[in-house]
């Protein structure tokens, strides 16, 4: 509605920053701007298996780290504590955007340490599709104005 309106915009832009830079990094690639490389010996090929489980493991923690704040997001805020529901949506909606982005940073890794193009194209892909179906969803049921005040 009207109060969320705000914090969807701002995640928004937050999606559109992190697209376009998934974007320009394909770009820059296959325009040859960051290098051509020559191909990878033995000793290279385990760092590239590590890469590609980097870019498995921010997919799939960025997406669960969501799911573990929203269970908690419905709990009340505790003495003491700045959390509120409200930041915890939010703060969980900005780690999986910035988990699928990491995503296209393993691809550039991979790139660097002499992985072949399709599949560096793949995980820069997958990233792309990550950020792309990403959707904000319905924030917690709170009025955000008490949230940004002060409580005694």
């Amino acid at each position: 509605t009207q109060k969320m309106a705000k914090p969807n915009l701002q995640l928004r832009l937050v999606q559109g920053g992190c697209i376009l830079f998934i974007v320009l990094c394909i770009l820059l690639l296959h325009l040859g701007v960051l290098g051509s490389l020559e191909p990878a010996g033995r000793e290279i090929k385990v760092v590239q298996f590590l890469i590609i489980l980097g870019a498995v493991w921010s997919a799939v923690v960025g997406f669960t780290f969501q799911r573990k704040l929203s269970r908690t997001s419905k709990r009340p805020r505790r003495d003491g504590s700045k959390s509120t529901p409200f930041t915890r949506w939010k703060v969980g909606h900005l780690m999986r955007l910035a988990s699928a982005t990491s995503v296209g940073t393993w691809g550039l890794a991979l790139y660097y340490f002499h992985g072949p193009l399709w599949l560096v194209d793949t995980v820069l892909t997958v990233a792309l599709v990550l950020l792309i179906a990403w959707k904000p969803g319905p924030g917690p049921e709170t009025n955000i104005a008490d949230e940004q005040s002060p409580h005694p």
